[in-house]
């Protein structure tokens, strides 16, 4: 099965400022504006991976290299904004700020009820992860995401399974060059295992095309 990879996008900040205006007494006509900090990312709960690569984060290549690399991990992602953030722009966030102490830590964002809940180094195992991404998407997707992960693994599955026979078929086909009929046969073999390869990569691209619970404002 091809390794699956995680692909983090570096941000400063999840969070935009909304400003309200707020209208003082009548006779003064006093005018003045409040701001408070709202996620610019609202489409898709949010897993924040805090390190930084530049001072200590001893376990930082054994959770990349090992945790994100269990498919169920490395899949279930693809229900959240993944971003990667340093322990100070987490704590200059004015919704992560406070949210978990060690490095490095996953934050997930439920941007439904704007919670943050803190995986702590100590606890960056795959199966924690993992439990901890489906609570999160779960209150914010209508698909479960244990099933929809299944479902893509045993794709991937098939996948393998029809990669094999067509990498079996090519070399089938370059020792029968010189028989017609054969050659022909190999080919028309082939041609139907792309098209089943083809269908599986719109039938897994479908599968992530997740659904609300809630219509975004």
């Amino acid at each position: 099965m091809a390794t699956l990879k995680v692909h983090w996008k570096t941000v400063d900040t999840i969070a935009k400022k909304s400003t309200a205006v707020v209208t003082g007494e009548e006779e003064t006509e006093e005018v003045t504006e409040e701001t408070e900090a709202v996620l610019a990312y609202a489409d898709k709960p949010i897993l924040v991976y805090v390190c930084d690569d530049t001072t200590t984060c001893a376990d930082s290549e054994k959770f990349e290299t090992i945790v994100l690399a269990d498919e169920k991990c490395a899949l279930g992602v693809r229900a959240f904004h993944c971003f990667k953030m340093t322990p100070s722009q987490v704590d200059e966030d004015p919704i992560l700020e406070g949210a978990g102490k060690s490095v490095p830590r996953v934050l997930l964002v439920d941007p439904t009820k704007m919670k943050v809940k803190s995986l702590e180094t100590k606890d960056l195992k795959a199966s924690k992860l993992f439990k901890g991404m489906k609570s999160v998407a779960g209150k914010f997707w209508k698909e479960k995401l244990d099933k929809v992960v299944k479902s893509h693994l045993k794709m991937l599955t098939e996948q393998d399974q029809l990669s094999n026979a067509e990498k079996t078929l090519a070399e089938k086909k370059a020792r029968v060059a010189e028989d017609e009929k054969k050659l022909e046969k190999v080919k028309e073999e082939m041609k139907e295992v792309r098209e089943k390869l083809a269908e599986i990569a719109k039938a897994q691209a479908d599968l992530w095309k997740l659904t609300p619970k809630k219509k975004a404002a």
